[in-house]
């Protein structure tokens, strides 16, 4: 990187790629963004970008990386230090708007690309459904104390169907597909909360 740059001039220009990315993932998708794409988007040299990156690939996996560090940041504040699981109506919000942004990763490439950007992903990350694994349980064990049932492993898989679905949208109508996007939220609160309406299974 050109000793030119300040910390600030490259945090700037990380932040113009990181959204030029983004702008361009929806566009082309992954296999037609280019890096020239992107820093056209971003008004930078294509030797900027690789002094900050070493490939595309690596570009992207960065791009979902922060995105991912964001939205878990937000649901471990919903969770909070008690270990209190949210109400069920904060939880849906949160995951309606995971699962229908413009930078849910999986609403920008398709199956064939999933394994390659997974892998490039660092160690303390994974390229699932935002709502899995510790976060699950937490709320699993939360809602348990109440007296309601709860099962993680079914919202999991459900959450998981999810992904798969939007990374096979092309075989689906869209209007459909938003509608199924919003049914498997519900049915990921059911199988954690219990159906609204039943004891447990309404918001707190």
């Amino acid at each position: 990187m050109p000793a030119i740059f300040s910390t600030g001039d490259r945090d700037a220009m990380r932040r113009r790629m990181i959204e030029a990315g983004w702008a361009c993932l929806l566009e082309r998708g992954y296999r037609g963004t280019r890096v020239e794409d992107i820093t056209r988007q971003a008004g930078i040299a294509q030797g900027t970008f690789y002094g900050f990156f070493s490939s595309k690939a690596e570009f992207v996996a960065e791009m979902v990386a922060e995105n991912r560090r964001e939205l878990l940041s937000r649901l471990g504040g919903m969770l909070g230090e008690s270990g209190e699981a949210p109400g069920r109506d904060e939880l849906g919000r949160w995951m309606r708007e995971v699962w229908h942004s413009d930078r849910s990763i999986f609403r920008c490439i398709g199956m064939r690309d999933y394994r390659k950007i997974r892998e490039l992903l660092p160690d303390d990350l994974v390229l699932g459904p935002e709502l899995e694994g510790g976060a699950l349980e937490r709320i699993a064990r939360s809602v348990r104390a109440l007296g309601a049932s709860s099962d993680p492993r079914l919202a999991a898989a459900l959450q998981r169907v999810c992904a798969i679905m939007l990374l096979e949208r092309e075989e689906i109508d869209p209007d459909v597909l938003e509608r199924a996007v919003d049914a498997l939220v519900e049915d990921t609160l059911d199988a954690l909360y219990g159906p609204a309406g039943e004891k447990g299974g309404e918001a707190r």
